[in-house]
């Protein structure tokens, strides 16, 4: 008997023990403050109007695949990424920093001057079916075209495809924005 009293007078102060060191708190870190009203119905920052005022809330990613889509009702200053669900879309919306446009073809906020016209854009829509694809099948289509191009220019002119640089991402890019703009 005086054995369980002292085994639960020790529980008890073990307890009282464990109650009484200091508890870490969580670190608290500052949370976005969002705002509905101003930005139309969109999660900018709170922000967002001193870049763009009478911001429209129309876009939808309804039907549409997964990808990043320039807003042209608010003039390419705000652009969407989509991505579709089983029932409907999820839609997260950003704002370009002031002076910038979100360019479509290339899927980054850049000066208006180096960018496609915003009424463009829709045109490069088609570009978010090449997000997730692996490298090697663009290598090997770039690889193809170079083909048809060799076999068309004079031999004296083509370049020997071990002396030819594979091409960098950006030019890749480039190559699809001036495909694009044939159209």
């Amino acid at each position: 008997m005086a054995r369980d009293k002292l085994l639960v007078l020790l529980l008890v102060g073990f307890v009282a023990l464990a109650l009484s060191l200091p508890q870490q708190s969580k670190p608290k870190r500052p949370t976005p403050v969002f705002s509905k009203s101003k930005t139309g119905g969109l999660l900018l920052p709170d922000n967002a109007t001193l870049i763009r005022e009478n911001i429209a809330d129309t876009f939808s990613c309804q039907d549409r695949i997964y990808g990043y889509y320039a807003d042209m009702e608010n003039e390419c200053q705000v652009f969407h990424v989509c991505l579709p669900q089983a029932r409907d879309a999820i839609r997260w919306s950003f704002i370009c920093p002031a002076e910038t446009v979100f360019n479509q073809a290339t899927f980054v906020c850049t000066r208006t001057e180096s960018s496609i016209p915003c009424e463009e854009s829709e045109k490069y829509y088609a570009l978010n079916e090449e997000i997730g694809k692996e490298i090697e099948e663009e290598e090997e289509a770039d690889q193809e075209r170079g083909k048809e191009s060799v076999t068309k220019a004079p031999a004296a002119e083509a370049q020997s495809p071990l002396t030819k640089k594979p091409p960098t991402r950006s030019s890749r890019l480039l190559n699809r924005e001036r495909s694009f703009r044939h159209y």
